[in-house]
């Protein structure tokens, strides 16, 4: 049934209970399968009581919410599915994907975390993670549909969201099961933490933007060879490894005074959402 199920937008049990009766009918349950199905129905039901209602969190939007995107297709070829997969992994599992240094240090963090806890697809919490794309995000709840009205609305980041009032919302025509895996999707994104730029509150200047206001643009492709992709990768560099940008003495200088206003600006956003 599951090819079926999903062609009428069901993603986690508890969605079954909005499944419209013609729909039911249509599945066609043979007389044991439909004693399956009222226990599957029965369950959904607890699963929905106790609020065990999460939207997925596929391989690719935990690989960007890292900054991890560019190794998807590795991490596909070593038999990931999904992220759950990835704690299977050791060390010199990962070895043919070649990744940078800095990418080293969030694949650390972001899979000591996976061994507590699943990741239940939340910025607000105290990591370096980032947020996912628009794409990405549509692609978790079953919503890609979206992405060419979205874009039409001028709607091409999470923080758009928050912009899109309820006509707006209304004109996109969601089903019952679409609207709310949307609503899921958005009290998530509202709850954003101030790093992951999903609420609108720091519109940091872009990577590239930013060095060029410290005068140090000329590190920019150095940084990205090292995995730096966005301003809060700088900050997972211990000091003794700034000497691996081949600074020069006055970049040197730069530099060292804009580590300070730069973790200053991301330790006060976290201490915002607190």
């Amino acid at each position: 049934l599951t090819e079926l199920l999903e062609y009428h937008d069901v993603m986690s049990p508890t969605d079954l209970g909005l499944l419209d009766q013609k729909i039911i009918e249509k599945l066609e349950l043979k007389t044991v399968q439909k004693k399956h199905w009222q226990k599957a129905m029965a369950h959904s039901r607890y699963l929905e009581t106790i609020q065990f209602d999460k939207p997925p969190s596929p391989l690719q939007l935990w690989l960007e919410s890292w900054r991890l995107g560019r190794l998807l297709p590795g991490f596909i070829a070593l038999g990931c599915d999904v992220k759950e997969d990835l704690i299977d992994l050791e060390d010199n599992d990962c070895a043919p994907l070649n990744m940078r240094m800095l990418e080293l240090k969030r694949w650390a963090q972001g899979k000591d975390q996976l061994l507590h806890m699943i990741r239940n697809f939340d910025f607000n919490d105290a990591t370096r993670s980032s947020v996912p794309t628009m794409t990405t995000w549509l692609y978790s709840l079953k919503l890609e549909e979206l992405a060419e009205p979205l874009e039409l609305m001028g709607c091409y980041e999470l923080a758009d969201l928050a912009d899109i009032d309820d006509r707006e919302l209304a004109s996109l025509g969601l089903n019952r099961l679409q609207l709310k895996h949307w609503n899921m999707g958005l009290l998530q994104v509202m709850a954003a933490s101030k790093e992951a730029m999903a609420d609108g509150q720091n519109d940091l200047a872009s990577f590239s933007g930013w060095l060029e206001s410290w005068r140090l643009g000329r590190l920019k492709k150095t940084l990205d060879d090292m995995g730096a992709y966005t301003q809060q990768d700088l900050l997972d560099l211990e000091e003794s490894e700034y000497h691996l940008l081949g600074l020069k003495p006055l970049e040197m200088k730069r530099f060292m005074m804009a580590m300070p206003a730069l973790r200053e600006e991301f330790d006060s956003g976290f201490k915002t959402t607190e």
